[in-house]
C-alpha cells in the first residue's frame, strides 16, 4: 500500500513538474488574452481561454490562417507594440499573409495576393507588402480588433505558440477555430 502511494506521488509531482517546464518554455500554453475580442466569435470575447503549443514555431514558420499567440508591450501611451522580449499583453490574433505576400482589403474583404483571404466584412486597408521574416495579423473581429492594421506587420520571433483549442468555457469547448464569415460582433464590453 505505500509502495502504491508513493508511486501516485510520484506520478503527480512528475506530472506537474512536466506541465511547470513546457509552460515556462512557452512549449504548452493555457493563456486567457488580452485581447479575446479581436478574435470574437472564434474566441468567447469576455472569458474565453485557450490552449497553445510553442513547439511548432520551433521548426517552422507560421501559416496564413494559423490562429496565433503573440508577446506585446504597452508604450506610456497606451499603444500596443508587439515584441518577443516584451511580456506586459499577450495578443492573439489569425496570421493572414506571410512574408514577400501582399495583403490589400477592399471590396469588403481581405485580398493576398489578389486572392480572397476570407468572408469576414472588412474595411478598406493597404496594400501591404509583408517584410521577410514578418507577417500580417488580422482579428477575426475586424471592426473591433487591434491587429497588424494598427502597428503594422510583425516579426516572427514576436510570435510564440500556436493555439489548437478553446478550453473555458465549457459549453464553448472546441479545436475548430476557422473563421466566421460576414459582418464581425463588433465592439464588446465586458464586465
Amino acid at each position: 500500500m505505500l509502495r502504491w502511494i508513493i508511486r501516485a506521488l510520484a506520478i503527480a509531482v512528475f506530472a506537474f513538474t512536466a506541465l511547470v517546464i513546457l509552460d515556462y518554455s512557452e512549449l504548452l500554453v493555457a493563456v486567457e488574452p488580452d485581447n479575446a475580442s479581436s478574435m470574437a466569435d472564434t474566441i468567447p470575447p469576455c472569458d474565453g481561454h485557450v490552449v497553445a503549443q510553442g513547439l511548432t514555431y520551433r521548426f517552422w514558420d507560421p501559416s496564413p490562417d494559423d490562429v496565433v499567440l503573440v508577446h506585446a508591450a504597452v508604450t506610456d501611451k497606451g499603444v500596443i507594440v508587439p515584441d518577443r522580449d516584451a511580456d506586459d499583453r499577450t495578443l492573439l490574433l489569425r496570421v493572414a499573409a506571410g512574408p514577400g505576400d501582399v495583403i490589400e482589403g477592399r471590396a469588403g474583404t481581405v485580398f493576398v495576393d489578389d486572392v480572397k483571404f476570407d468572408d469576414v466584412a472588412t474595411e478598406p486597408f493597404g496594400p501591404v507588402t509583408v517584410p521577410n521574416e514578418q507577417y500580417f495579423l488580422l482579428g477575426d473581429n475586424r471592426s473591433a480588433s487591434i491587429d497588424s492594421r494598427t502597428f503594422g506587420p510583425v516579426l516572427g520571433s514576436a510570435i510564440f505558440a500556436r493555439v489548437f483549442a478553446v478550453f473555458w468555457p465549457l459549453r464553448d469547448i472546441t479545436f475548430r477555430l476557422g473563421q466566421d464569415s460576414g459582418a464581425p460582433p463588433g465592439r464588446i464590453t465586458c464586465s
